[in-house]
């Protein structure tokens, strides 16, 4: 009986994960798209170049100029991810609340509790 309570607690965590999951795979792709966006416009102003990487970082000039492109696009939406982290951690309650604070009502429901005491 407790078995099955506690596996019915843990289906009950899971449900949204596939959701969350799309949503994710949803956000990476709009990050990857304005990523590619921002270097192509870096690009076209002259803000970045093709010297910008071989002389400037002193990169190998066998490596085309399309897999730096990728790797910058790269760097730009892990940075893009950072920032939505920081965002989380300051502007959601949820991000801010500190961990370790002892409370009497605990977050998670506990699967054991038989709800007899």
């Amino acid at each position: 009986m407790r078995l099955e309570k506690k596996k019915r607690e843990q289906l009950s965590k899971r449900k949204g994960l596939s959701v969350r999951t799309f949503i994710f795979v949803i956000w990476l792709a709009l990050s990857f798209a304005v990523a590619y966006f921002l270097v192509e416009y870096m690009f076209d102003t002259g803000y970045l170049s093709e010297g910008t990487y071989y002389t400037v970082l002193d990169l190998p000039r066998n490596w085309p100029i399309e897999a730096l492109k990728v790797a910058t696009m790269f760097i730009i939406v892990v940075l893009m991810q950072i920032i939505l982290s920081l965002g989380f951690m300051l502007a959601s309650p949820e991000g801010r609340r500190r961990t370790g604070e002892p409370t009497l009502k605990s977050r998670n429901k506990d699967p054991f509790d038989d709800g007899r005491y």
